[in-house]
């Protein structure tokens, strides 16, 4: 930890400096008024997540804690701008993005947030921000963690970073035995909590689709295929498979900066992509929903599901279709999301990277072959419920209420 801290004051500095006023550390920097106001007062829970998928998946434990737990006050942090933008107005906790990962922003953030406990979800853990929690002697809980392989802030090829992320964090709740497991071989206790995606997509059971959206819905006179959370190898995919001609196709970007994008996927087909924003409701070939907070309700409104995200890093929400009765398809870089695993076991989830695999996916969605199935797939993820109650008794126990 030596080098850690001057090392991250030269990166972060030497970005800020040479960054354009778009970037990600820009919108960091720009939000800085909490340097200006005085420290929080109350016991303070603060919970940070790298993105909004992370944000949901905290979400249902954090607001039964402060439903258990009513003189706590919450603040909740972003690493991304796509979990920042849709939740900035989160009624139950004041929101930030987190500041960077300088010794200075880290100390005088720990000062304004005054935390009784700090939480985690799953990852983006940062080490000058660790370093001030423990100096305050603040428990820090990592809850949803996942361990696909071993941390390298764990291993011993970094001794001085290993010490510190052993002696910060308090508590690790996993989301299965096998993460379990691989912590246990690095010397680092954890519980198996279980998945809190399974209750935060139960939540979403019953969203309501807004009405502008469903005037758009009765306007179709073609199925919907709907690509959800979309990046352009997810639409690229699509616009190559001659089934999908039969469909509307609606495109929900994971980023909305990437509608225009997204959107020039389909102008080799001579399709030309509506808005919802912009167009009113007609009968399209194309339609991209370029809005933040309602995909959850479209996927009950659609006849057949693209997850984006699995031509990148990994794919995004599953459960949020399955919850609506919906078997997915998929790009093949499904299998980081440890729920996906059983969900293409089950085969609730079809994922492919050719274009004979949607087109077998799309073929059996006309034929109406998917619909028992996808029952089957709801009732499965409602069955999984009752992580949050678990992290929550081990949140409660960290701070010995």
């Amino acid at each position: 930890m030596l080098l850690y801290p001057l090392i991250s004051r030269l990166v972060f500095g030497l970005w800020k400096t040479l960054a354009s006023k778009k970037s990600w550390i820009s919108k960091v920097s720009a939000d800085d008024q909490w340097k200006k106001q005085p420290p929080l007062e109350g016991r303070v829970i603060w919970m940070h997540c790298a993105s909004l998928g992370e944000f949901e998946m905290g979400r249902p434990a954090l607001e039964l804690f402060l439903d258990r737990n009513p003189d706590w006050n919450a603040l909740v942090t972003f690493f991304s701008p796509s979990g920042f933008e849709p939740r900035k107005n989160y009624s139950r906790a004041k929101v930030h993005y987190l500041p960077l990962d300088t010794p200075s922003e880290a100390r005088r953030w720990q000062q304004y947030c005054n935390p009784s406990l700090a939480v985690f979800i799953r990852y983006d853990l940062w080490p000058n921000h660790l370093a001030a929690l423990k100096k305050a002697k603040v428990p820090v809980a990592v809850i949803a963690f996942v361990a696909a392989k071993d941390p390298w802030y764990l291993k011993p090829h970094f001794p001085l970073i290993r010490r510190l992320f052993m002696r910060s964090i308090s508590f690790w709740g996993t989301v299965r035995e096998e993460d379990s497991a691989r912590l246990s071989a690095l010397g680092v206790y954890s519980e198996v909590l279980g998945n809190p995606k399974y209750d935060y997509a139960a939540r979403t059971m019953g969203s309501e689709v807004p009405e502008h959206l469903l005037s758009w819905k009765v306007a179709q006179s073609k199925p919907i295929l709907l690509i959800g959370s979309a990046h352009k190898g997810d639409v690229v995919w699509v616009s190559r498979v001659q089934e999908a001609q039969e469909y509307s196709i609606w495109i929900v970007p994971h980023e909305l900066a990437e509608a225009p994008t997204l959107a020039a996927s389909f102008e080799w087909t001579g399709k030309k992509a509506k808005y919802s924003t912009i167009d009113q409701p007609v009968d399209a070939d194309v339609l991209v929903v370029n809005e933040f907070g309602v995909l959850s309700a479209l996927y009950g409104i659609a006849d057949a599901v693209v997850i984006g995200g699995g031509f990148g890093k990994a794919t995004h929400n599953v459960l949020e279709a399955t919850i609506k009765g919906k078997v997915a398809a998929c790009g093949p870089n499904w299998a980081l999301m440890p729920e996906n695993t059983e969900l293409v076991k089950r085969q609730y989830l079809m994922p492919g990277h050719t274009v004979e695999h949607l087109q077998s996916y799309l073929n059996s969605a006309q034929k109406g072959e998917l619909s028992e199935r996808g029952k089957k797939a709801q009732q499965w993820l409602l069955q999984g419920q009752g992580a949050s109650e678990k992290i929550v008794v081990a949140l409660e126990e960290a701070v010995e209420l």
